[in-house]
């Protein structure tokens, strides 16, 4: 094999261990929060050696603010798609915003580690998700998303805190609100129909899209 092939490798690995040591980090810091969380846990989950949490990320401050933002992928991949769908030929602003709703309220449900790892920020302050710069970026680039992309005439901001708390909810309660009504947020019939719910509630007044046919 060649220096060009080796590097290669070297620099699949490298990558390969890095996003290890990212999904093992959400998963111990969303179950035990940052302060009881240890590197040398999060390294036994990810199959690595003790120093590579700190030579990828610097620190376990660095290790968890890199974990805060990667878990904005999903909510920022829904913001794209608004940008993206809001001027296509016969496509309205309400079809849009029901298939984001759907969309967010999947992404939570299927990867409750966003919901804990924020919940966890909650009760501390918001100490670092308060200051985290593409938490930022992106709720600007969401209310812009509505506001230029779809004509929004309503309060933006408005609608993304209703947005977030109703489909926040189901995954953030399972256990301590749902649960003791008898109710499985697993359970398909109720994902469906809590999800078509939701959808009416948010959407029952939108306009179509003002370039709609």
């Amino acid at each position: 094999m060649n220096n060009q092939g080796k590097s290669t490798r070297r620099t699949e690995a490298a990558e390969a261990s890095k996003q290890a040591i990212l999904d093992a980090a959400e998963t111990v810091f969303a179950e035990k929060g940052y302060d009881a969380a240890s590197l040398q846990e999060i390294c036994d989950l990810a199959g690595v050696t003790r120093g590579l949490p700190n030579y990828f990320f610097g620190s376990k401050d660095g290790l968890y603010r890199a974990v805060l933002a990667r878990t904005f992928t999903h909510a920022q991949d829904l913001v794209t798609f608004i940008h993206e769908q809001a001027h296509a030929p016969g496509v309205n602003a309400q079809e849009i915003l029901r298939v984001v709703i759907e969309r967010l309220f999947d992404d939570l449900t299927t990867h409750p580690t966003f919901v804990r790892l924020t919940e966890w920020e909650a009760l501390h302050g918001a100490r670092y998700l308060g200051n985290l710069p593409s938490q930022f970026q992106l709720l600007r680039e969401a209310i812009q998303a509505l506001q230029e992309d779809l004509g929004w005439q309503g309060n933006a901001e408005q609608f993304l805190i209703a947005l977030t708390a109703l489909c926040w909810f189901p995954t953030a309660h399972a256990e301590t609100f749902l649960r003791p009504l008898g109710v499985d947020v697993h359970d398909p019939n109720f994902h469906a129909r809590y999800k078509q719910h939701v959808v009416h509630l948010l959407l029952g007044d939108i306009p179509d899209h003002p370039n709609a046919d």
